[in-house]
């Protein structure tokens, strides 16, 4: 529909975008990920001590993902190639993909100002207030989002 209204629609999704970061990393480092892990489930001596393992895991992609802005270029990338493009417009899809690395307002709020053509983020949760956002519906309220929220 966008389209038939004459916009020029652009799809920039977060899961595509973080694999990308993880298929980027020095294959020693995918290699010890991949050695963690399966040390972690052959040696498990109870679910929480593999949930343990897991939360080291998520650290060390998170990490992956923020180090050197990473992610972030790549959405700030993709905003630069549209400035200046008429009529162009920017979907956000696949925002879950952020869990339980990090949250989409992080990287809003230090995209701060380059933002030139209109952006629309998918976000996966829930509207508790006029600027307020539950990610996934079971994060703590968040208020600290600066774009016009739509929906509930």
């Amino acid at each position: 529909k966008l389209r038939n209204e004459g916009w020029d629609v652009h799809i920039f999704s977060m899961a595509k975008a973080v694999q990308e970061v993880f298929d980027e990393m020095p294959v020693f480092i995918k290699k010890t990920w991949e050695k963690q892990d399966s040390a972690a489930l052959e040696n498990r001596d109870s679910v929480e001590n593999l949930g343990l393992q897991w939360q080291k895991t998520n650290k060390s992609l998170a990490e992956a993902l923020t180090k050197k802005n990473a992610l972030q270029n790549k959405l700030e990338a993709k905003l630069s190639d549209l400035e200046g493009k008429p009529n162009s417009i920017l979907l956000v899809s696949d925002i879950e993909a952020l869990h339980p690395y990090l949250r989409i307002g992080s990287m809003e709020s230090q995209l701060q100002g380059k933002f030139h053509v209109p952006t629309i983020f998918f976000y996966p949760g829930m509207r508790t207030g006029k600027t307020q956002l539950k990610f996934l519906g079971f994060y703590p309220e968040d208020g600290n989002y600066r774009s016009v929220h739509v929906g509930g």
